[in-house]
């Protein structure tokens, strides 16, 4: 985590607030006192989502023998896991699918990366135990937003510094050889910007009122090392997040200059051929998502 609160310029602030709907979806999920049909009252506030989720339940994956008309009964089908996931991939889904000039990330990449290492997440928590898996998956999804934010201060232009020299770089530093090894690519968002997107995700997700540990999560995703809440759940983050660059989805001007962290891979005890099985989860996890947002 950082070590002390950062105060974001008013440009970066553009970035709207969470939905109350979402919002006060994700709280009653978490709440273990909740009831079902509260969710349902608070879903059926949206016609979208409403309208989602019956299409959903009474889809032929589920293949239930009659046809579901009630949001209620539609949400004991699916279940809050599912429930959560969806609501959160839609929610945020308008505002990841914005191109990032300054990244150069074309118009949805940013979304396919952030559905891919939320999915990666949740698959790494499910062999590895690591609770509740819906925090994972909301980790996932958002640890990227602050690259939105400082796309705005940089006014939507990729004009990066170089860290060690000050000097512009126009191209990708996968480019520029020896210079680029010795430069992971916080760098030259702290020279240019005087932010991290890490950080500045997790100053995002904060005003969000998320669980402290999703937020360190999101500010260590690339510093797994630096956790103190639960190393565990942001190593997870952190190898999906890896391992989603690795299988080239949302791979932006920064590209592959974040390491991955040999420290997360052992506290996970994970393989390559569990990175290899985790790739294709990911890959079919964002066509599946361009399936549900299209429907």
């Amino acid at each position: 985590m950082p070590n002390k609160p950062i105060r974001l310029p008013a440009a970066m602030r553009q970035l709207p607030p969470m939905p109350k709907v979402l919002a006060r979806a994700m709280t009653i999920i978490r709440d273990p006192r909740s009831r079902r049909s509260e969710l349902a009252d608070v879903l059926a506030l949206d016609e979208g989502l409403t309208g989602l989720f019956l299409r959903m339940v009474n889809s032929a994956y589920y293949g239930l023998p009659r046809r579901i008309t009630s949001l209620d009964e539609a949400i004991g089908y699916l279940g809050f896991n599912t429930v959560q996931e969806t609501i959160l991939a839609v929610s945020v889904s308008k505002l990841l699918t914005r191109p990032v000039p300054a990244y150069q990330l074309e118009r949805a990449q940013l979304w396919h990366h952030s559905v891919a290492v939320a999915t990666g997440g949740d698959w790494i928590a499910h062999r590895r135990n690591i609770t509740p898996y819906s925090d994972i998956y909301v980790a996932g999804l958002l640890h990227d937003v602050g690259k939105l934010a400082l796309d705005i201060l940089l006014e939507h232009k990729a004009k990066w510094l170089s860290a060690t020299t000050g000097e512009p770089v126009d191209e990708s530093p996968e480019d520029k050889g020896e210079q680029a090894e010795q430069e992971a690519w916080t760098e030259f968002e702290r020279r240019t910007t005087g932010y991290q997107h890490a950080e500045v995700s997790a100053v995002v997700v904060r005003s969000w009122n998320l669980p402290d540990r999703v937020v360190e999560a999101i500010a260590c995703h690339h510093t797994p090392d630096a956790a103190t809440h639960d190393r565990r759940f942001t190593a997870a983050v952190h190898l999906a997040d890896a391992a989603a660059l690795m299988a080239g989805i949302g791979l932006g001007i920064d590209g592959l200059q974040y390491p991955l962290e040999q420290a997360a891979v052992a506290e996970l005890e994970w393989d390559d051929a569990e990175m290899g099985k985790l790739m294709l989860e990911m890959q079919r996890a964002v066509s599946r998502a361009e399936e549900i947002v299209s429907t």
